[in-house]
C-alpha cells in the first residue's frame, strides 16, 4: 500500500499540469508568457525590432541604388541549438514590407528555383515564352552577416543565498556594400537574463 502513494501522487501532479496556447496577437497574453533563461518569441521579435529600425533610419540602404541583399552567414555561438534563421527572417520581412530593400532568395542555395526554371530551356515540353530569359537575374549588391554569442556570470549576494547566474546575449550585425567591401552599417542589441538553469556548454 505503501508502494502506491508516490505514484498516487505524482498521477495527481501530472493531472494538474495543464498546457496553455499564447495568442501572440494579444500584447496582455504574451505579457504573462512564463520567463525563460534560453531565447524565446519575445527575445527574436524585440531583438529583431530593434535591429531593423536601427539599419533603415541609418540611411544605410540610401547609399546604395536599389538595394538588394543577400544574407550570409549568421553565426550561433551560444550553448542553445537554435537555426538563425528564426531571427533573420524576422528581420528581412520587415525590410522588404518596408520597402527599403529587396532579399536575394536565389543567392546562397536559399531557393534553387530561379536555376531549376532555367534548365528548361529548349525543352519542347514547355513553352519557351514562359521560361527567363538569359541575363535577368539580379545579383545581390549588400550582403547581411552577424554572430550570436553567449556569456555566462555566476550570482551571489550573500553566504547563504543560493547561486544564480546571469545570462548576456549579444546579437551583433553587419551591413556589407558589395562593390566597395566597406561595412555601412553595424549595430548590436543585447539580451540580458537572470536567474537558475542557466544555457551551458
Amino acid at each position: 500500500m505503501k508502494k502506491l502513494i508516490p505514484c498516487a501522487v505524482c498521477l495527481a501532479l501530472c493531472a494538474c499540469a495543464e498546457t496553455r496556447v499564447v495568442d501572440l496577437n494579444d500584447s496582455s497574453d504574451v505579457a504573462r508568457m512564463q520567463n525563460v533563461m534560453e531565447l524565446e518569441y519575445r527575445d527574436w521579435t524585440n531583438t529583431a525590432e530593434k535591429m531593423t529600425k536601427s539599419m533603415i533610419e541609418s540611411g544605410a540602404f540610401k547609399k546604395v541604388k536599389d538595394p538588394v541583399i543577400a544574407i550570409a552567414n549568421i553565426k550561433n555561438d551560444t550553448a542553445q541549438r537554435f537555426d538563425t534563421d528564426v531571427l533573420t527572417k524576422k528581420i528581412r520581412t520587415t525590410l522588404v514590407k518596408s520597402g527599403s530593400a529587396q532579399i536575394a532568395t536565389n543567392y546562397n542555395g536559399e531557393d534553387t528555383t530561379s536555376f531549376d526554371v532555367r534548365t528548361l530551356r529548349n525543352d519542347k515540353e514547355y513553352d519557351q515564352k514562359t521560361i527567363a530569359n538569359t541575363g535577368t537575374l539580379v545579383a545581390p549588391n549588400m550582403s547581411l552577416s552577424g554572430k550570436m554569442l553567449q556569456r555566462n556570470l555566476k550570482l551571489q549576494s550573500g553566504w547563504f543565498s543560493s547561486v544564480d547566474t546571469r545570462v548576456e546575449y549579444y546579437l551583433q550585425m553587419t551591413l556589407t556594400d558589395l562593390k566597395s567591401g566597406l561595412s555601412v552599417w553595424e549595430d548590436e542589441q543585447p539580451i540580458i537574463k537572470e536567474g537558475d538553469h542557466a544555457p551551458t556548454w
